[in-house]
C-alpha cells in the first residue's frame, strides 16, 4: 500500500509539475520518503492550484456527505482530524482515541486522500470549567508559563506525558507509510486556548519542545510541521524557520492590500515557507487564487452547512461551484483515471418573464490521465439532453440538478453534477439602497444583502434602531417579502413603504421573533410603493442587524400606494385582575394564581428577596397551581407575571 500511495503522488507530480527550484526541503532532515514526496507534491502545485479540505470534530460527522451530494460527487482532498479524544481527561470520560487514527488511516490508504491532524489539547490538570472543552483558557487554571519555566515540575512532566501519548498515534501512522500535515498548538496567538494564554515565549518553547520530543526522542519523521499565525493582527509568536514548514492562517481576511496574504508577505515573504488556510468558514473563492495563491483551505466542520442553519456558511450552489472549479484540487484529482467536471453552478434570472432561460453548460474542464475521452452525456432526471462538451439548452424556472458522464476509450467513466437555478428576480436585486449604518471593518456592506447570494450579508452597527432601504425604481404592488437573517437577527421590526423615500407607512410589524438564523416570509400583502425598507427596533443579540438577503416580489403598478397595517389594541392589564391566594403560606401549602379577566400570561416567575429567580413557568396560561417545597425557605417573595407586554408584580410570604 505504501508503494500505491507513492505511485499516486508521483503521478500527480507529473500532472502538476511546475518550477520548484526555490522550494525548501523539510525542516526535519530525517523525513520519511513519504513526507518528502508529499512536500514535493505540495511545492509543485503551490501557486497553480489550491487543495480542498474539510475538518471533522468527530469521526461520525457526515460533512463529506453534504459536499458529495451538493457538488455532484466531489470530495475534499484533505481530511482534517483532531487528536482531542486521545487526551487522558477525555479517555477517562469514555472517548475512543483509536477511532480517529483508524479513520485517518482509512482516508489515506483506502480513499487515497491527504491528511491534516491538529490537537485540541485538554489541559493536563486544573480543569475548572467544562471538561469536554478543557482546551479553552476559560476552563482551566493550568499555567503554561510556569510549566515551561521549571522543567522539573509536575506540570512539565504532564506535558511530556500528553505529547508521548500523541506520539504513539503519529508513530502508528508512520508505520502505515502515511505522511501528514501536523498543526499543533494551533491559534496560539489568539490566546483563547491555554497554550497561548500566557506569553509568546512560553508557547514557542512548548512548540519547540514538542518538535524535539517527537522528532529526536520518538523518531517521528512523517510530519510536515504547520504553524498558525495571525500576521500583524496579533502578537507574532513565530517559533523559528528550523521547526516550521508551512505557515497557516485560520479565518483569514481576504482584503488584498491589507489582509492576511499581504501581512504574511511582509512578515514571512523571504523565508521560503508555503502559506495555507488552516481553518475557514466559507469555502475559498478560487477567483482569489491568482493574487493570493494559498496552498490549501480547510473548512471547519459544521460551517459547511447552509447559511439557513446555525453557524452554516455555505450554500449548495457555492459548494458545487467551488468543488467543480478546475483550480481546486479534490479527492478524485489525486487518483488516476478520468475526471468529469460539469462546470460551475449557475444562478440565472428570468428577467423577460417568459418562464425559461437558455443555459450554456461547460464540460471543457473534464480530463483524463489514462486514455482519451470519447463521449459526453448530459442528463436531467435520467433523460439525456445533450451529447457535446459545452451545449446550450433551455431550462424553466426552478432548480435543476444536471449530471455529466464522460467515457474514455479505455471504457472508464466518471460523473459530475451541476446545479442550475432559474429564478424570478427579486424587485430589490442590485437596486439603489441606503442604510442607517454598516458594521466597521468586516466588509459586510449593504450591497451584499440584495445581490442574490445567500452566503454574503450586510451587518449594521450594534445599536437600535437600524434600517435598510431600497429604491425599486418604479412603483410595484408588493405581494411578498422574504428576509433571510443571519444569527444577528431582529427581534422586532417593521416593513415600511414610501413613494418619495421620506414619508413612510408601516405595512407590517413583527415582534418577539425567534433568535438565531431564520427566514421570514411575509406574503399576501396589499398595496405597494417605489421605496421599501426594513426598520429594526429591537435586536436578538448584542451585535447589530445582519441580513443575508432582502427580497421583494410583485408586479409593476404606476398607481401603487402603501396600505397601512391594521393595528389592534392590546387589552390593558389590570394588576387587580391577577389574584393569588393565600398570600401567606407554609412550605406544605399550595399557591394558586388566576386571572379574573381570562387574560393569558406569557411567563410567570418567582423571585426571592435577594432577587434570585427560584422558578419560571413559560407558556400561555390564565391560571397556575404551584405546590410549595423545600426550595421555598421562610421569607418574602415576588411573583412576576408577564402579560400583554406588561409586567405585573405580586407579593407573597412563606412563614
Amino acid at each position: 500500500m505504501r508503494q500505491i500511495i507513492l505511485k499516486n503522488l508521483l503521478t500527480l507530480l507529473i500532472l502538476f509539475s511546475v518550477g520548484t527550484a526555490n522550494a525548501q526541503p523539510l525542516v526535519n532532515p530525517n523525513a520519511t520518503p513519504q513526507a518528502k514526496k508529499l512536500k514535493t507534491f505540495l511545492d509543485s502545485i503551490y501557486g497553480k492550484k489550491i487543495i480542498s479540505g474539510q475538518a471533522f470534530e468527530d469521526v461520525n460527522e457526515t460533512w463529506n456527505t453534504r459536499i458529495y451530494n451538493e457538488s455532484g460527487g466531489k470530495l475534499p482532498a484533505i481530511m482534517s482530524l483532531d487528536f482531542m479524544n486521545s487526551s487522558p481527561l477525555r479517555v477517562s470520560m469514555g472517548s475512543n482515541p483509536d477511532a480517529t487514527t483508524d479513520k485517518a488511516i482509512d482516508w489515506v490508504k483506502n480513499k487515497g486522500g491527504l491528511l491534516e491532524m491538529h490537537w485540541h489539547w485538554d489541559a493536563p490538570r486544573l480543569v475548572t470549567g467544562d471538561k469536554w472543552q478543557a482546551f479553552y483558557t476559560k476552563n482551566t487554571a493550568f499555567d503554561i508559563g510556569a510549566a515551561m519555566k521549571d522543567t522539573t515540575s509536575e506540570d512539565y512532566k504532564l506535558l511530556i506525558r500528553d505529547i508521548d501519548i500523541i506520539s504513539e498515534r503519529l508513530l502508528r501512522l508512520q508505520n502505515e507509510g502515511i505522511a501528514l500535515l501536523w498543526r499543533p498548538v494551533h491559534e496560539a496567538e489568539g490566546k483563547w486556548f491555554w497554550w497561548g494564554a500566557k506569553t509568546g515565549d512560553a508557547c514557542t518553547k512548548l512548540y519547540r519542545m514538542m518538535y524535539n520530543r517527537m522528532v529526536n526522542h520518538h523518531g517521528i519523521n512523517n510530519l510536515i510541521w504547520v504553524w498558525n499565525s495571525y500576521g500583524t493582527t496579533k502578537e507574532n509568536w513565530y517559533p523559528g524557520d528550523d521547526v516550521v514548514d508551512i505557515i497557516a492562517w485560520d479565518y483569514p481576511d481576504y482584503t488584498q492590500s491589507s489582509g492576511s496574504w499581504s501581512q504574511y508577505q511582509k512578515l514571512f515573504g523571504n523565508k521560503g515557507k508555503l502559506f495555507a488556510l488552516g481553518e475557514d468558514g466559507k469555502l475559498f473563492n478560487p477567483d482569489l487564487l491568482e493574487k493570493q495563491p494559498w496552498l490549501y483551505f480547510i473548512t471547519w466542520a459544521y460551517m459547511i452547512k447552509d447559511p439557513s442553519q446555525n453557524n452554516g456558511k455555505n450554500t449548495a450552489e457555492w459548494i458545487n461551484q467551488v468543488y467543480n472549479d478546475s483550480r481546486v484540487l479534490t479527492l478524485d484529482d489525486l487518483q488516476p483515471g478520468p475526471k468529469a467536471s460539469a462546470g460551475q453552478s449557475q444562478l440565472l434570472y428570468d428577467f423577460d418573464g417568459d418562464g425559461k432561460e437558455p443555459v450554456t453548460l461547460d464540460g471543457s474542464k473534464s480530463y483524463t490521465n489514462t486514455g482519451n475521452i470519447i463521449s459526453y452525456s448530459w442528463k436531467l432526471n435520467g433523460n439525456e439532453l445533450a451529447t457535446t462538451v459545452s451545449p446550450t439548452i433551455e431550462l424553466p424556472i426552478g432548480t435543476h440538478n444536471l449530471e455529466l458522464t464522460i467515457t474514455t476509450d479505455l471504457n472508464e467513466s466518471k460523473n459530475s453534477k451541476v446545479v442550475i437555478s432559474i429564478k424570478t428576480p427579486s424587485l430589490t436585486l442590485n437596486k439603489p439602497y441606503q442604510v442607517s449604518s454598516t458594521e466597521s471593518g468586516y466588509g459586510n456592506v449593504a450591497a451584499l444583502a440584495i445581490d442574490g447570494d445567500l452566503s454574503s450579508r450586510w451587518a449594521s452597527r450594534y445599536s437600535d434602531p437600524q434600517w435598510f432601504q431600497v429604491d425599486l425604481g418604479k412603483r410595484y404592488d408588493i405581494t411578498k417579502i422574504v428576509i433571510t437573517w443571519e444569527v444577528a437577527s431582529a427581534k422586532s421590526y417593521r416593513i415600511e413603504q414610501s413613494n418619495d423615500g421620506e414619508n413612510w407607512v408601516s405595512v407590517v410589524s413583527k415582534s418577539n421573533m425567534p433568535k438565531g438564523q431564520r427566514t421570514d416570509i411575509i406574503d399576501n400583502l396589499k398595496g405597494g410603493a417605489q421605496f421599501i425598507r426594513i426598520y429594526g427596533t429591537e435586536r436578538n443579540t448584542t451585535y447589530g442587524y445582519s441580513i443575508f438577503e432582502f427580497e421583494a416580489y410583485g408586479l409593476e403598478n404606476t398607481a401603487a400606494t402603501p396600505v397601512a397595517e391594521v393595528t389592534t389594541s392590546i387589552q390593558k392589564v389590570s394588576a387587580k385582575s391577577w389574584i393569588l391566594y393565600p398570600n401567606t403560606l407554609k412550605t406544605t401549602d399550595t399557591l394558586y394564581i388566576t386571572n379574573n379577566m381570562n387574560l393569558m400570561a406569557d411567563q410567570i416567575s418567582i423571585v426571592d428577596a435577594k432577587g434570585a429567580t427560584i422558578n419560571t413557568f413559560k407558556g400561555k396560561t390564565s391560571s397556575l397551581t404551584i405546590p410549595m417545597n423545600e426550595k421555598y425557605t421562610t421569607g418574602n417573595y415576588l411573583l412576576r407575571i408577564v402579560c400583554n407586554e406588561e409586567t405585573i408584580i405580586k407579593k407573597f410570604a412563606i412563614k
